[in-house]
């Protein structure tokens, strides 16, 4: 869901040098917009404005079982919606392994039905994961290349045989990139980029933000306890040079990803080292399974968090991907209900994998029971007031 500029050759060049030597290790000093998209000047007068929430599907209508974040990409004038669901559960069980395709209008995004394909199907794993007893890759996240390849950002669930059982609190997760070269009818997996501190913190993923020559992605890290205290679940960022990304992963590789910390990205990403805490706490339980996009109308970026038990899906703005602040409430709940799985959609926006948004677009979200026995899909549409677009 993403695109950039070419940058001169001889930085290309110095890109393709290792880095994991040196690291990433700057201080954040530039504050510059996304390449590919154009900031608008940022006005006292320009406000969010909610629009009126809406129920789209109930349990009994929705035709997917909501495991995570859609993925958009617009094709022909259409808006298709990617959806990865259960994918560590073999294809013989109840619950099939399967991720899917659907496209339709804003009152009706999944009315028809593309197609779907099991994880066997769609993936191949290159290599990785042939000693775990449960293993898949969910997408929560594309970014359309410049030559029009996609590149996924990836949740693995995985988990190994321990004493003959297979026991949840053995469970472990990362972030990964997939990338496809026949627009998402085959993936191939390119390699972990992002784990938590301790990676049986469940890492959540999908958010991510271009800023400048550089790809953000925002997951749950984790502060592990010490003696009898409890571990403390934070909100992190870690970044690498997109052109650098898009090179390796075409090649079905990835690049050294590092945390930010104390101003510096210098955690090497797949480190038992925590990043910064970078979300605001307002309620207590926020969690980034969750989607981000930048506003051409604001000049801003904006994050969408769910926060558990608290029941409010919160909307974050920020100007440079670090300092974040709460806007507002984009739905709020008592009932015991979660809303993960945010999605930014922008029908007719400045970008095709909505990794942009303008003055007018939408967050999809689901209402999920507490055990996410249940899934009930709502939107919410958002204006900024004051914007000349």
């Amino acid at each position: 869901m993403l695109k950039i500029e070419h940058l001169p050759v001889l930085l290309g060049l110095m890109l393709l040098l290792p880095v994991a030597v040196t690291g990433d290790a700057e201080i954040e000093k530039d504050r510059a917009t996304p390449v590919m998209t154009k900031q608008a000047p940022t006005l006292q007068a320009k406000q969010i404005k909610l629009g009126e929430l809406k129920l789209i599907y109930t349990e009994d209508e929705i035709p997917i079982r909501y495991d995570g974040s859609l993925s958009t990409l617009r094709q022909d004038g259409e808006m298709h919606f990617f959806h990865s669901f259960g994918c560590r559960i073999k294809s013989g069980q109840t619950r099939r392994s399967r991720h899917s395709w659907h496209k339709g209008p804003p009152d009706d995004p999944l009315k028809c039905h593309v197609g779907s394909k099991t994880d066997e199907a769609l993936w191949d794993y290159n290599g990785y994961y042939q000693d775990q007893t449960e293993r898949g890759i969910w997408i929560l996240g594309m970014y359309e290349c410049p030559n029009g390849d996609l590149l996924g950002i990836t949740h693995a669930e995985l988990n190994k045989v321990h004493e003959g059982k297979i026991k949840r609190a053995d469970q472990r997760f990362a972030l990964g990139l997939g990338y496809s070269k026949d627009r998402s009818l085959s993936w191939t997996y390119c390699g972990e980029i992002v784990r938590p501190a301790d990676d049986h913190m469940n890492v959540g993923g999908g958010a991510y933000i271009v800023r400048g020559d550089w790809l953000y992605v925002y997951f749950n890290d984790v502060i592990p306890g010490r003696a009898s205290a409890r571990r403390k679940r934070i909100q992190s960022v870690a970044r690498a040079r997109l052109e650098a990304v898009i090179d390796a992963a075409a090649r079905h590789k990835v690049v050294p990803w590092y945390k930010y910390h104390d101003g510096k990205w210098d955690i090497p990403g797949l480190s038992s080292q925590w990043g910064e805490d970078v979300i605001p706490h307002i309620t207590g339980g926020e969690d980034l399974h969750a989607d981000a996009a930048y506003c051409t109308a604001l000049g801003k970026y904006l994050l969408a968090v769910q926060t558990h038990a608290a029941g409010k899906l919160l909307l974050f703005s920020s100007p440079d991907g670090l300092d974040w602040s709460l806007e507002t409430t984009v739905d709020e709940v008592s009932n015991g209900l979660i809303q993960p799985y945010s999605a930014f959609v922008d029908f007719d926006g400045p970008s095709d994998d909505c990794h942009t948004v303008d003055n007018d677009f939408y967050i999809y979200f689901p209402r999920k029971g507490p055990d996410q026995d249940t899934d009930h899909m709502y939107r919410r549409r958002i204006t900024i007031e004051g914007a000349s677009q």
